[in-house]
């Protein structure tokens, strides 16, 4: 019996210790997004507007016949899926694979790809195995640093589309799978008697205004996805580390009347033994 209880015992430290690293978990979580809430509410509209004027220029070089693609690359699309490092994120990093495999084997036919982060890495090699992976890039940490970012959009500047799944923020308590093509590819030539169909004056050219946009601009909404992606990341381990403090605790207390009422069992099956002993004695 006691070797019974003293069992549940390590089992209960167990448990205390996993809602203690929870916790901990939750409190730098809680700290982290206040810090990252604010940096990525700060200018909002800023950089929706700027995405949409990016948009719009490589559009209107697509209508007037100066948006070529490039030619050099055999395969001219490239899907990048964005996972982190280390893990205890919630289901985040699975839903990313999750819709990226899900692009590979339909819409993304024919296209080259690439893994960002050893979960997402490890997630893809448990699912697809070794030979039929994508190639795989990988950050120093879970927030790519400025010479990390030029370094990635160096190695997509050839494709002409490159499409981003990368976890989007909602809330603290909700996130998505956001689909992006960061390279803005007109997806088909509009049509002359559309509403939406300007013709601007550029100045100066609009092969240099494009220019400026494929580089610096580019830079700047990356820069902007990789930071609502760890935003989003933080919300959701700061949901699972809730959750997981919340189960830990309950289970504790349950194991914790468990051994209670086994100590009181083995307490009182003593006492009838010391009973029983008297009892034998006085005979």
């Amino acid at each position: 019996m006691s070797t019974l209880v003293g069992t549940k015992a390590q089992e209960l430290s167990d448990l205390e210790t996993i809602g203690f690293v929870a916790s901990a978990l939750f409190d730098v979580s809680a700290e982290k997004i206040n810090r990252l809430r604010q940096a990525f509410d700060k200018n909002k509209a800023f950089y929706d507007e700027i995405a949409t004027l990016y948009q719009a220029i490589k559009q209107s070089a697509f209508d007037r016949g100066e948006l070529q693609k490039k030619s050099r690359r055999t395969i001219p699309t490239v899907a990048v899926a964005f996972t982190s490092n280390t893990r205890f994120y919630g289901s985040i990093n699975a839903e990313i694979i999750a819709a990226f495999e899900k692009h590979m084997t339909t819409t993304g036919k024919g296209s080259d790809y690439i893994v960002i982060g050893r979960t997402g890495k490890m997630l893809m090699e448990a699912s697809l195995g070794r030979a039929a992976a994508p190639a795989y890039y990988t950050f120093a940490e879970d927030e790519p640093s400025s010479d990390e970012i030029n370094q990635f959009l160096e190695r997509v500047e050839p494709y002409d589309q490159v499409t981003m799944f990368y976890p989007s923020f909602v809330n603290v308590f909700t996130h998505t799978v956001a689909t992006r093509d960061v390279t803005y590819w007109p997806k088909e030539q509009r049509k002359a008697d559309t509403a939406e169909s300007f013709d601007y004056i550029f100045e100066p050219e609009l092969p240099k205004i494009l220019q400026f946009f494929e580089t610096r601009v580019r830079y700047l909404l990356f820069k902007r996805a990789m930071l609502e992606s760890e935003l989003a990341r933080t919300a959701s381990r700061l949901f699972a580390m809730n959750q997981a403090e919340d189960r830990a605790h309950g289970e504790a207390v349950r194991l914790g009347r468990a051994i209670r009422k086994e100590s009181a069992n083995f307490s009182d099956l003593r006492l009838l033994e010391s009973f029983s002993a008297i009892s034998r004695w006085k005979k």
